[in-house]
């Protein structure tokens, strides 16, 4: 992994060593999204666990695990694109995970935009928070290079548009979460 000096690389790296399916947090417990079953945090094995800093003071970052679960084999990569993950798992499993972590500086640290999406600094969602939400769930992301899927993305109301929020917005108390809802109106 000494090569890999981006979240894409990385996973594109791990990809052709195995690592193929795709983990999740579900109620706290890693979830194979494959087969839909849990895995015990005894049950794994991290073989690589990575941290991507981007921006100053590491206010947004990034970290990707690839996981082995030893009672089956299953070779997996758990991405946490938003670096949530302190809150969204149980600590034995968190603990387990970022262990012996390993953090890289991402190149152009101070860019615009991340994967496609214009990036949302914290002094921009300062000025008018209640202009940007979380969505979570929504049909209409748009694709995430990871080869995965997103299941939250932060939402421009005001310019009506995808960003990437900032970690550190992510972690603000004033940041509305909105789950996809079949009934959702562009008006709510």
């Amino acid at each position: 992994m000494d090569q890999a000096t981006n979240l894409v690389k990385a996973v594109e790296d791990l990809n052709g060593r195995g690592y193929v399916r795709e983990f999740r947090i579900k109620d706290g417990q890693l979830h194979d999204f494959t087969t839909g079953k849990s895995i015990d945090a005894s049950a794994l094995h991290v073989d690589v666990s990575l941290r991507f800093e981007n921006g100053q003071d590491a206010k947004d970052g990034s970290s990707l695990y690839a996981i082995t679960a030893t009672g089956t084999g299953h070779k997996g990569l758990l991405i946490d694109a938003f670096d949530t993950l302190d809150r969204e798992c149980a600590r034995e499993l968190f603990e387990r995970l970022s262990v012996a972590r390993e953090t890289l500086r991402e190149e152009n640290a101070t860019a615009t935009s991340r994967y496609g999406l214009r990036k949302v600094f914290k002094a921009e969602f300062d000025g008018d928070p209640e202009r940007y939400v979380l969505r979570i769930g929504f049909p209409d992301f748009p694709p995430c290079p990871f080869g995965q899927s997103f299941s939250v993305l932060g939402f421009d109301s005001a310019g009506q548009e995808y960003v990437w929020l900032v970690t550190s917005i992510l972690r603000d108390a004033r940041l509305k979460r909105v789950p996809f809802h079949e009934t959702f109106s562009e008006e709510e």
